[in-house]
């Protein structure tokens, strides 16, 4: 192989010189080609918005000496801009004399077409800002022995988007992407993500910047004794009553929310037309805590109607 490379060097370095001097010409020859552009709007009215995203390329035919064409294709130094500058709501076809060819320091390549340019419409509307709700969609579970303080929060539980009117006007919320956390065991505030893979570019969301809250506290039970069973509804007061009148009721939840809960506002009530509704002797009372308790269990479970004598 040494021997071989001695033997012809000179041959191979005018070949490389012969090749080298091939390509400077041919790359100083004029030439055509299509080349796939990316599109920017430019001079869109503040008031106006979008309908549908442009498309995010073009081809355009180009004219050009090799070299440059080849640089420009390479590095992707140029790109297509569309014009809006006096555009009216409604659709509207694009003329060849509303897209300019950018290429910053190629003066010397020129655009002579573009394919396709009467399938070229855009679609305007009045921009307008809603106010959308967040969707959450988190597994959030606490670890065992302790217990979550209700459902995790999201704030802001909303955010404002904007865009064309027929096109926000139909989402009805942002979900977040999907979280999933178990075995906690203390509380926590998190950032999350919003989903926006249903969203155009043509929609703009104000504020991206979401937490949720997740509160935890260690699983307890506590006992409230003496708690009184209401009967409510239509009825005559001086012939029915409920039996027992009052039960006991455990509640199981976080330790703290359990020493906040006041009997007082432990609800126990049982309607009077369930009665007959169900076709029963004795029913389970509804139960009211407004408290964000785990559970609870009431004895006894069921209550009779009595008869006053």
């Amino acid at each position: 192989m040494k021997d071989f490379f001695s033997k012809h060097s000179l041959k191979l370095l005018a070949l490389l010189c012969g090749c080298l001097l091939w390509f400077f010409v041919v790359s100083r020859e004029e030439t055509r080609t299509e080349i796939e552009l990316p599109v920017k709007i430019i001079n869109l009215q503040d008031n106006m918005a979008m309908v549908e995203p442009p498309p995010s390329t073009l081809v355009a035919q180009l004219e050009g000496k090799v070299i440059s064409l080849i640089h420009l294709k390479i590095n992707r130094a140029a790109s297509l801009e569309i014009d809006l500058k006096g555009m009216p709501i409604g659709q509207s076809r694009i003329t060849s004399d509303q897209i300019h060819f950018i290429s910053p320091g190629m003066p010397e390549v020129k655009m002579l077409r573009i394919r396709q340019t009467s399938l070229l419409n855009i679609d305007l509307d009045a921009r307008i800002e809603l106010k959308v709700p967040v969707l959450p969609k988190l597994n959030i579970q606490a670890a065992p022995g302790f217990t979550l303080l209700g459902e995790p929060n999201i704030f802001p539980d909303s955010v404002f988007i904007s865009g064309a009117r027929s096109a926000i006007g139909r989402i009805q919320y942002i979900p977040t992407k999907e979280i999933s956390m178990t075995n906690l065991k203390w509380s926590n505030s998190l950032p999350v993500q919003l989903d926006l893979s249903s969203l155009t570019d043509i929609v703009h969301i104000t504020d991206t910047s979401l937490f949720v809250q997740i509160k935890i506290e260690p699983l307890d039970h506590k006992i409230f004794s003496g708690i009184p069973v209401r009967l409510i509804g239509n009825f005559d007061r001086s012939i029915y009553s409920i039996y027992p009148p009052r039960a006991d009721i455990e509640v199981s939840g976080g330790k703290e929310l359990l020493s906040q809960i006041d009997p007082q506002n432990i609800n126990l009530y049982v309607e009077f037309s369930r009665f007959s509704i169900e076709n029963t002797d004795e029913l389970k009372p509804t139960v009211h805590i407004p408290y964000p308790v785990t559970n609870w269990q009431v004895s006894p479970d069921k209550f009779r109607l009595a008869e006053n004598e």
